[in-house]
């Protein structure tokens, strides 16, 4: 069992990063064996019955990088059980408008895997992603910055007519 919890911490660790680690380990979200972990270098190869097992979602790629970020929040929400964490990461802007902002002449292979050609990027801020997390379901537990980056965990509300069944 040690062994297992050694195991899944150093997994984390090496997907997530560090930092992405220290805000995990300070949220106390821990490694379990109902842990979904969705890469941005590794292709989505979870069907619908492990979502709906899940107890945790970790997003790796970051919200702000996200084309169609409303569809893929509502999506993943839709397939999580009552109660499941879902745990990610944006880059905040200071002027705290939503819209779209150039992110230069990067033409990196990266921007053609996630952007097909385009430049632009979300313009996320605090209070645009709390509004879209909770639009879809969620509770947001704690949204933390850590080195110009903002990590947050919401929980999937628990729907009053299941549980009055």
């Amino acid at each position: 069992m040690r062994k297992m919890t050694i195991y899944g911490i150093f997994r984390i660790m090496v997907l997530c990063g560090f930092r992405f680690f220290r805000y995990l380990w300070g949220a106390g979200i821990s490694s379990d064996n109902r842990m979904i972990i969705l890469s941005s270098h590794e292709g989505a190869n979870w069907g619908c019955g492990g979502f709906r097992s899940a107890s945790t979602l970790i997003n790796l790629r970051r919200l702000d990088l996200i084309r169609h970020l409303e569809m893929f929040i509502s999506s993943l929400v839709s397939l999580l059980p009552q109660g499941a964490t879902f745990v990610g990461r944006f880059a905040q802007h200071s002027n705290g408008s939503a819209g779209k902002v150039n992110q230069g002449s990067n033409s990196g292979l990266l921007k053609r895997i996630s952007w097909n050609g385009s430049e632009a990027c979300q313009y996320l801020n605090r209070d645009r992603v709390s509004e879209l997390l909770e639009d879809n379901g969620l509770v947001i537990i704690n949204m933390t910055e850590i080195s110009g980056m903002t990590y947050f965990h919401g929980v999937k509300r628990i729907d009053r007519l299941a549980s009055d069944a």
